[in-house]
């Protein structure tokens, strides 16, 4: 599998991971299936890669091992019969523990009803071999029995159809049949008939046109289909063929119908808990031996990946773009079929939407996304109107671990009730209640977390991957203090104002370095502070500016009150000093360092009107894994005001070794500074979710760890259940982790996440709601939140099937369905209308003159 690429595709058809005997093996070819899955080179480099990523490398024997292996092996020709061998004896070593159990459960006393043990020994058999594909695709010919000669293509194309062929003259024309590489996503509610469209286009495809195709059905059996696809061949009234009420002239037109169809290249797969990778490999054989043209999977949400993930929106987004690098590499059209949520039953007209597709939610058009180029925020809203495609993102890989995602593209949802999610740290996220958000068991809906659950929040930043240093720290120091204390409105004059003397002397001499202006000094007795006046070097006319404010217009500061302040995207991916310097002089203007009277600690905090502003200085703290609370502050008929604290000893400490406070206020910073060094760090801020004893225990039972001798390996008394009530700080838990040597644990103890707790979730009204698409991970932060992305909706085209006499019994149109074509990568989109004729379970063309 390291050698070839066909070993790969002709190994996982016959073993999986647990078939092999060593764990480094069984690690190794996970990391295989991956890369391959995702359409990745496997080799030895790039396992490696993964498998370091993975951090499973050292324990699988390193890269030497992975080059041991490649060199024990004379040819990747014979990988099939390997595979082979692999799994027989894997059979066989399970079969002999079910045999272990069987006799352990005849022998055990007090064993239960004789009944029971026999079925869970029938059970232990079954599970020897469980897993393994008992059934395969078939030709048609074999599923219906003597069924004759296939039907001559369709005479009605013309010859000017390029693709393959619906079946449906309007559709056909207007995307010229279905195209290789493309895939296709067609959906509908239940009971609408997404899986009969799915089929109608698979007979057009081999019936009526000899054209190779393949339909894996998850939710029908083999025997169904063809009943139905011989229902609808045949004209024959499905229920009579169900309840055996066929007329002579049905039986007539049966056998007819079975000699017409037996030889087309129609093939059914039926097997179940059918697996992405089964279905990738038998669709790689289909195209070498029968030259595959076109793949039906009825339907999406029924697949299944056969491995832990940790939610089933993520897995069903991973097959999503598995289908489609799969349409590329095999370059035939794939047919999705999947299911719509509810979104059509709660509006008036009961049409599907292409927002229905999506089932892990929305956000609000304000919700800011974090970008990995700039390291600045973006809201969701201005992604979607810009169209901006392929920005790269931080999200959360599956070791909790921030990595760079792209993401394809932001999409406006449609108008939904949302929610305001409200956290212990002042984190607020308005969204759908849907919507998914990290917990320690997986992605949970909005709907599910309670006040007190825990959810992720980064808990540091990584430097973004645009580095773009200012040229003169001068102009850093002068736009820190002109955001905290300078005014810049339109109509009135350039001034900053302070009471602290370090303050007004380092931005004269910034503003004299960076803009060769002279700062023009104004006591105000009335205020007790001292403005400059920041005027231009030059006499100003048509044409020309004041130097700082053309500077600051150009940042998109410019005129700009108070409340409306941010931080300037350019300053996120400036150098690590510049961003730690900026900070150190904002801070200076409306911040505070404070020792409090006991001497045993003291505030570090920054306050503002501008929500924006604080959340941007958060944001920039992250990348020094200093953590932050907000608060909201009202006092009277005053716009509210916003408080960012750094919380917990440990943030403070970096704070003052690697940031501090220039001026006055440095004076406090270097006495707390001296504090906190001698004080012993809280252990409660950044804690992990009680949830991980239950792992912690897993573990110790799978190792035959008895409790009083983990408490003693860990140095603690044992006082029994007391242990595990309490959120262990990462701290303890990296000790727990080297105790019972387990890497999982250390993940937890050493990841990207901040664990935050839910305060509050209440209705916010209805308002136009947004989703994104982000490749691989499928997840993004989101006002410093990690959120999960929509359904992978890569599709080239999404075509939706509405039935409005399925809803509305009086209709007019009964017997009519609209195919809407609501997204099509490469041509227009239309409603198309066709004739639901469900007595022979089939969808027929309306088209005049056809």
């Amino acid at each position: 599998m390291l050698i070839s690429k066909d070993a790969i595709a002709d190994s996982a058809e016959v073993v999986n991971g647990r078939d092999f005997y060593f764990p480094a093996h069984e690690m190794i070819y996970e990391a295989v299936i991956d890369l391959y899955g995702r359409g990745e080179p496997a080799d030895a480099i790039t396992v490696a890669d993964e498998l370091a990523k993975r951090g499973e490398l050292q324990r699988v024997g390193g890269q030497p091992y992975l080059h041991e292996l490649i060199q024990s092996v004379p040819t990747a020709a014979n990988a099939g019969y390997y595979a082979q061998i692999v799994a027989e004896r894997a059979v066989l070593r399970r079969l002999v523990e079910a045999g272990t159990r069987i006799v352990q459960m005849g022998q055990s006393d007090g064993g239960g009803d004789v009944v029971d043990v026999i079925n869970a020994a029938q059970a232990e058999i079954f599970g020897v071999t469980a897993g393994k594909d008992t059934e395969d695709y078939v030709r048609l010919g074999e599923v219906v029995e003597q069924t004759a000669d296939e039907i001559e293509a369709a005479s009605s194309h013309g010859g000017q159809m390029t693709g393959v062929p619906t079946g449906f003259h309007d559709l056909d024309t207007l995307t010229n049949g279905l195209h290789p590489g493309q895939m296709i996503v067609i959906a509908a509610r239940p009971a609408v008939g997404k899986s009969t469209i799915g089929l109608d286009i698979a007979r057009a495809a081999s019936i009526k046109n000899n054209m190779t195709s393949v339909i894996f059905s998850l939710e029908m059996s083999k025997v169904e289909i063809s009943m139905r696809l011989l229902s609808a061949e045949a004209e024959i009234q499905l229920q009579h063929m169900r309840k055996g009420t066929m007329r002579d002239e049905d039986w007539a037109k049966l056998a007819k119908t079975m000699g017409r169809i037996s030889d087309a290249p129609l093939f059914i797969d039926d097997s179940p808990n059918m697996s992405l990778m089964e279905i990738r490999s038998k669709c790689r054989r289909l195209k070498e031996r029968n030259n595959l043209k076109l793949v039906v999977i009825d339907y999406l949400q029924l697949m299944t990946s056969g491995k832990k993930v940790e939610s089933r929106q993520q897995e069903v987004s991973e097959f999503s773009r598995a289908l489609k690098l799969l349409a590329k590499e095999l370059e035939v059209p794939v047919i999705a079929i999947s299911q719509l949520n509810r979104g059509p039953e709660q509006r008036t007209d009961k049409r599907p939407q292409m927002s229905d597709l999506r089932e892990s939610g929305c956000l609000t058009a304000d919700s800011r996304i974090l970008r990995a180029d700039t390291g600045a925020e973006i809201s969701i809203g201005e992604l979607a109107a810009s169209g901006e495609k392929d920005v790269p993102v931080w999200a959360l890989d599956d070791r909790q671990r921030l990595v760079t995602r792209t993401m394809t593209h932001a999409f406006c949802s449609g108008v939904k009730p949302v929610f305001r999610l409200t956290l212990a740290s002042g984190k607020t996220l308005r969204l759908t209640e849907n919507h998914p958000l990290m917990s320690y068991d997986g992605w949970r809906a909005l709907g599910d977390l309670k006040e007190g659950d825990r959810v992720a929040v980064p808990r540091h930043v990584p430097a973004p991957e645009r580095f773009e240093p200012w040229d003169d720290n001068a102009r850093v120091i002068l736009l820190a203090h002109l955001i905290g204390d300078g005014s810049f409105v339109e109509g009135q004059p350039l001034r900053y104002a302070s009471i602290d003397e370090a303050n007004l002397e380092v931005v004269s001499q910034a503003a004299l370095s960076a803009f060769g202006i002279v700062s023009v000094r104004d006591e105000c007795a009335a205020a007790r502070c001292t403005a400059l006046r920041l005027r231009a070097p030059y006499r100003l006319g048509h044409g020309k500016r004041n130097p700082i404010a053309e500077w600051l217009d150009g940042l998109g500061l410019f005129g700009l009150r108070s409340h409306e302040k941010f931080v300037p995207e350019s300053m996120f991916h400036a150098s690590k000093r510049q961003i730690a310097l900026f900070i150190n002089h904002i801070w200076a203007t409306d911040g505070s360092v404070t020792v409090n009277k006991s001497k045993s600690g003291g505030r570090i905090y920054y306050a503002s009107t501008s929500r924006r502003l604080v959340d941007d200085l958060s944001q920039l703290l992250l990348r020094f894994g200093i953590s932050t609370r907000t608060r909201a502050t009202r006092k009277g008929h005053y716009r509210d005001g916003y408080t960012i604290e750094v919380s917990g000893s440990d943030s403070q400490r970096r704070f003052l070794q690697e940031i501090g406070v220039h001026g006055a206020r440095s004076v406090q910073a270097a006495e707390l500074l001296g504090i906190i060094r001698e004080k012993q760090s809280n252990t409660n801020v950044d804690t992990v979710p009680v949830q991980v004893w239950d792992t912690v225990k897993q573990v110790m039972s799978d190792q035959g760890m008895a409790h009083r001798e983990f408490a003693a390996a860990m140095d603690s008394q044992f006082c029994g259940s007391t242990m595990w009530k309490r959120a262990p700080s990462r701290e303890r838990l990296g000790r727990v982790a080297a105790v019972l040597d387990s890497a999982d644990l250390e993940l937890f103890a050493i990841n990207d996440v901040m664990w935050d707790t839910v305060k509050s979730v209440e209705l916010d009204g209805l308002e136009e709601t947004f989703d994104a698409t982000v490749l691989g991970a499928h997840n993004f932060v989101a006002n410093g939140i990690s959120v999960h992305n929509s359904i992978e909706q890569d599709a080239d085209m999404v075509i939706l099937l509405h039935r409005e006499d399925q809803t509305n019994k009086e209709s007019e149109r009964v017997g009519e369905a609209d195919v809407i074509v609501a997204k099509h990568r490469n041509g227009p989109t239309d409603t198309i209308t066709v004739a639901f004729q469900g007595h022979y379970s089939r969808f027929k063309d309306m088209a005049q003159n056809f």
